[in-house]
């Protein structure tokens, strides 16, 4: 009896310690697992899983690592449903919307060359049941915030239209507390009317602030110019011994000639301005095939200038503009020269065109004109022709008519052995002659 008595506070105890065991395993904290310790071979491809694993559906995960850029350059990454990647110049973040208690991320570097090397996990969160969980610390983002706010007098949750926002590939991001950045202190600032808290640099006229869009997604940090009210990606580049961050160029600043704009893909899900160089053919610019790129930046001293940008390599150096200043007035004379020589070219041509032009018509009439006089000599010819051959007529004609009326001429025709004239005798007629005495003077003389 007496053991029957405490039963009961022992099945208390009991199912106290199952409750409070199973209450723990029910509301862990999600959990990730990956592959951090890499064996890298030049040009070879190396892959790296990462596993995040929670007990309750996870509406989306967000996952950042860190490589050694001279030993691994980024080439993708996949991770399911509604997959998001961006990497390039030392980090990777992946996000995905698993709805599910596990999202699996792939990444793939290629190697530069045969050493050991380590991914770092430089943040992980999960989103479960509406709130966002920091996977590496267990603690709840949101609580963080909402604890910060309230220390600064702010009553509840500040809701986005409260929060200073900016459209980034038709999608809104929106200020909020940044985290601690070498180099920089926040600050409070006034963006589109509202106030915000932003990094400015300790030495340089610069401002960093800290996005997050609608979704929880993407939280990365932008450069921002008060002067604009835009922003760019935050990248920071090392430069020979400069350190670079990369700017909006300012208002009075043009680029070199022959560089165009551009939009240069940073990762798949932003972009940076850019400058291109270009060929003009014509109107028309044409694009060179390599991928390098012209990038306005800042240096720690505060001197802004123009770098070349390798995307290839992932390297930066300083543009030399006078140098190329010089090469392009040099190119340019002796484009201006081609130009004259080929305006020259099509003067000659042309004129040459119209000269011989205008030598074909004077032979066309040249010609015309000839055959003109041709035709005139042939009538001519033929008409003293003509006029030659009429008097032999007429002189033929006279001829005939003297001789008609001479008597002169015998008419008829004569055989052989025949004769015209007929003996008086033969013809049966009588014909007196008269002798006529030429010595015997004239009745008329007398």
């Amino acid at each position: 009896m007496r053991g029957r008595k405490h039963w009961p506070f022992k099945t208390g105890l009991l199912v106290a310690g199952l409750t409070l065991w199973f209450g723990t395993a029910v509301f862990a904290a999600p959990a990730i697992e990956g592959d951090t310790d890499l064996t890298v071979e030049a040009d070879q491809v190396v892959t790296a899983q990462f596993t995040v694993t929670n007990e309750e559906p996870m509406e989306s995960v967000s996952l950042m690592l860190s490589y050694d850029k001279d030993v691994m350059t980024y080439m993708s990454g996949s991770g399911g449903d509604n997959f998001d990647v961006t990497g390039g110049n030392g980090s990777v973040q992946m996000t995905s919307s698993p709805e599910s208690t596990e999202a699996v991320f792939t990444v793939r570097f290629r190697g530069a060359e045969d050493t050991e090397t380590t991914l770092e996990v430089v943040s992980c969160t999960a989103a479960v049941n509406g709130a966002e969980v920091d996977v590496l610390t267990g603690e709840t983002v949101a609580s963080e915030e909402e604890a910060e706010e309230s220390d600064e007098g702010a009553e509840g949750d500040e809701e986005n239209e409260e929060r200073a926002s900016f459209v980034i590939d038709d999608r809104t991001f929106y200020v909020r507390r940044p985290g601690d950045m070498e180099g920089f202190d926040v600050v409070h600032m006034d963006i589109q009317g509202i106030d915000s808290r932003v990094l400015k640099h300790n030495t340089l006229d610069l401002y960093v602030v800290y996005l997050i869009s609608d979704n929880g997604s993407f939280r990365d940090y932008f450069v921002y110019n008060p002067d604009t009210g835009n922003v760019i990606p935050y990248v920071n580049m090392s430069s020979g011994t400069d350190t670079v961050i990369f700017i909006e160029k300012d208002e009075d600043v043009e680029p070199p000639v022959r560089y165009s704009y551009v939009d240069l893909g940073w990762g798949q899900k932003y972009t940076i301005p850019a400058y291109k160089h270009v060929t003009i053919d014509g109107v028309d610019e044409i694009f060179d095939d390599t991928n390098r790129y012209l990038v306005y930046g800042i240096n720690q001293d505060g001197e802004k200038a123009w770098y070349s940008f390798d995307y290839d390599k992932n390297s930066l150096q300083l543009f030399d503009t006078i140098a190329y200043d010089g090469e392009q007035i040099y190119i340019t004379e002796l484009e201006e020269k081609d130009t004259g020589m080929r305006s020259e070219m099509a003067y000659q041509l042309e004129r040459y065109n119209t000269d011989m032009g205008t030598r074909l018509f004077v032979i066309l009439i040249l010609v015309l004109i000839i055959i003109a006089l041709v035709n005139v000599v042939v009538l001519m010819y033929l008409r003293m022709r003509k006029m030659k051959m009429l008097p032999e007529e007429e002189s033929a004609e006279d001829d005939e008519e003297g001789r008609k009326e001479s008597g002169e001429y015998i008419v008829g025709n004569l055989e052989e052995n025949e004769t015209d004239f007929s003996d008086p005798e033969e013809s049966g007629q009588d014909q007196d002659l008269e002798i006529i005495d030429l010595n015997e003077p004239d009745e008329d003389d007398e």
